[in-house]
């Protein structure tokens, strides 16, 4: 999908992701510490990553954002995949790669501007998302934000040989509770 905002919050930007940004994306998926936080397995290569990348143009079921810092560094990654025009919804993910800003509360801000984002410029209805149940922070995050569990995937995924179970969860668009005060748009050109 061709994104045509920049999107503003208080401590972060998203940013359309480019094909630059791969050689970034394939190092934090790589990162041990960053990995336990995910529901992937597969460990990312360069070149499968640019060709995937090159896909995307023509994927209108997915919005892809590079995550920075007011001042410009590149902390991450986020957007909407899966998403699903005729019944509107999404499916949501982040990744903060940068380790340095851990625990600073971005993640909930950088789900809460997409969010919006998502409701307001795309009309989802409902977003929603697989988490690890061993994963508290993310589900701080998330709780904050309004999502419910709507139930538990048992040993749905194998990740690092072992079997994980995952909690799905949603986000109707009237029980969002944004967690940012600024939102600005900016068209990609600015």
């Amino acid at each position: 999908m061709e994104i045509k905002n920049t999107i503003v919050g208080d401590h972060v930007r998203l940013r359309p992701l480019t094909e630059a940004d791969m050689v970034l994306k394939v190092t934090w998926y790589n990162d041990a510490a960053v990995r336990k936080t995910l529901v992937v397995d597969e460990h990312f290569e360069q070149e499968k990553t640019m060709a995937w990348f090159r896909t995307l143009a023509d994927n209108d079921a997915r919005a892809d954002f590079l995550v920075e810092s007011l001042d410009g560094v590149p902390i991450g990654v986020t957007g909407l995949i899966d998403i699903d025009r005729k019944n509107k919804t999404a499916q949501c993910y982040c990744v903060i790669g940068e380790k340095a800003y851990w625990g600073q509360g971005l993640g909930t801000e950088i789900h809460s501007i997409l969010f919006q984002w998502g409701f307001e410029t795309l009309g989802i209805e409902k977003i929603w998302a697989h988490i690890r149940t061993n994963n508290p922070a993310i589900f701080r995050v998330v709780e904050k934000l309004g999502f419910q569990i709507e139930g538990t995937l048992r040993q749905d995924k194998i990740v690092d040989g072992q079997r994980i179970d995952l909690y799905h969860i949603g986000l109707l668009r009237q029980e969002f509770i944004p967690a940012h005060t600024r939102y600005e748009l900016s068209s990609v050109s600015d």
